[in-house]
């Protein structure tokens, strides 16, 4: 009876903190509304280039559209279309897009209306980037190689809010049983310096550099390259549940980084200029990722391989997993010689998510693996527009994807 009893309070507890949040998620929904609106008035550069990167993002998201029920609806408040319309509608999209041999803007605007992300509040989207960091690994734990990656504790229990009251979906917590008690889970500091995780065979590799491991936590997949030259992927398997807290803000705070300036580049470079404070920093973000190791990647959330520039993480509240999007915002400065003043304005699905991706009007843009992705996403902190692309055609199920290899 003691246990009952305790469980059934936590819910009303946890009901009760996040009613006020349920609140606030459904007024942000109605300040949202999807305009129609005219090609004409849409800043539309697509680049000759990105042709081939278009192709391979298009036929994963048609892959997965087609595991989904045609009968499913992709809903956006005030619009709404069939699963199996947008199927069709992108066959026959992608089928002249590949007799053309090249990129025909004419043919998104035949085949798709655009409908514009609007809010009563007139503030525009903010537009962050994402990537895929390298790192050096070992199989096994040595004098250089000291750093865990660990996959997901057996004692780590996840609660689905919506499992008990429907109002809450999407709300998940996280912690630990002990002695029938639901407590949270270790935080960082516990996990890495207080050793909560040693000895329990949860190492899938290990890391010389704790910082890089802490960034490829935040980008949710990593790269690692082994003594004898074969790379895995690292992919985000689960988090403790502990609250996101960005490092960038308590050094900001601190007065060692200016607001102006703070960039993972930035932060990257204290660190490695303060070995002593780099543990106390880094534990300020309470957040810890666990990882799967796989042969292949990177997948987004709904298990679609992320193409650069192609996906992007949002929240999928508002845009559903496989949405077509139309990005619209100035390009981050970099080393590549492109600067703010040229717009990055092209298609992208969403397949993809991130914890501190929240509302529509926060999207990441996922720019690739290796040096200058991360140069670029570190970069990536600009204001822009986004458009919703629907269907035309009404196709009934006449099309599937059948041929799609």
């Amino acid at each position: 009876m003691k246990i009952k009893y305790f469980i059934v309070q936590i819910f009303i507890s946890i009901f009760l903190l996040l009613a006020c949040k349920t609140t606030e998620i459904k007024k942000e929904e109605k300040n949202y509304t999807f305009e129609k609106t005219d090609w004409a008035a849409v800043s539309f550069l697509e680049d000759q280039s990105k042709y081939k990167n278009l192709l391979l993002a298009i036929d994963s998201n048609l892959k997965w559209l087609n595991r989904k029920k045609n009968d499913s609806v992709f809903n956006y408040g005030n619009i709404s279309f069939n699963t199996s319309d947008y199927i069709c509608t992108t066959n026959y999209f992608l089928d002249e897009l590949k007799e053309k041999n090249r990129l025909d803007v004419d043919l998104v605007k035949k085949y798709f209306e655009i409908y514009k992300v609007k809010n009563k509040e007139n503030y525009n989207v903010l537009y962050t980037g994402y990537y895929i960091p390298y790192a050096i690994a070992s199989n096994e734990k040595t004098n250089k190689f000291n750093i865990p990656v660990y996959k997901t504790p057996s004692d780590l229990v996840s609660v689905h809010l919506e499992d008990f009251y429907p109002d809450l979906k999407g709300k998940v917590i996280r912690g630990r049983i002990n002695k029938n008690r639901l407590l949270p889970y270790w935080t960082r500091e516990e996990i890495m310096e207080k050793k909560k995780l040693q000895n329990k065979d949860l190492e899938i590799a290990w890391v010389s550099n704790k910082t890089d491991l802490f960034f490829i936590e935040i980008q949710g997949s990593g790269l690692l390259t082994f003594s004898d030259g074969s790379k895995k992927y690292i992919h985000y398997a689960q988090q403790n549940g502990r609250e996101y807290k960005p490092i960038g803000s308590l050094l900001v705070k601190e007065g060692a980084i200016t607001k102006e300036n703070v960039s993972m580049q930035a932060i990257k470079k204290w660190l490695k200029e303060n070995p002593k404070e780099e543990q106390r920093i880094l534990n300020f973000n309470k957040s810890y990722v666990f990882f799967n190791l796989e042969n292949d990647g990177p997948f987004g959330n709904i298990n679609v391989k992320l193409i650069s520039e192609r996906s992007i993480a949002a929240d999928q509240r508002y845009f559903p997993a496989g949405s077509l999007m139309l990005l619209d915002f100035p390009y981050p400065e970099s080393t590549s010689g492109k600067d703010n003043t040229n717009k990055f304005s092209q298609l992208a699905f969403v397949h993809d998510t991130g914890g501190a991706i929240k509302g529509p009007s926060r999207i990441d843009v996922f720019w690739g693996e290796g040096e200058l992705a991360g140069e670029i996403a570190g970069k990536t902190k600009q204001n822009g527009e986004i458009y919703l692309l629907a269907p035309k055609l009404k196709c009934n199920t006449f099309y599937t994807a059948s041929n799609i290899n």
